[in-house]
């Protein structure tokens, strides 16, 4: 294996990608929304399934953004907390 960075560069590692277990707090959440979701579709008319996958659509794009937008985020603080470390350690070593 190559390094982290460039496992993650060249397009081996996907950070969004985790596996979960249907039985965690976020497996039974995916799952009432998808039985929602069967439920909803079966009350609505062609016109109505329509607009509710462009309000899906969208609410996954903002979804999406907003998560690597957290996540450049804390990559960010992440790395500006290790370089201080590294700047101000003559402070801790005498």
């Amino acid at each position: 294996m190559q390094s982290i960075l460039e496992e993650f560069f060249s397009g081996r590692i996907f950070p969004e990608a985790q596996s979960f277990s249907h039985n965690s707090a976020y497996g039974r959440a995916l799952a009432a929304v998808a039985r929602t979701e069967v439920n909803l579709l079966a009350k609505l008319n062609d016109e109505e399934e329509i607009l509710l996958e462009q309000y899906t659509d969208a609410q996954m794009q903002l979804n999406r953004i907003t998560t690597v937008d957290g996540q450049v985020y804390g990559y960010k603080l992440g790395v500006l907390m290790t370089a201080e470390t590294f700047l101000t350690s003559e402070d801790i070593i005498a």
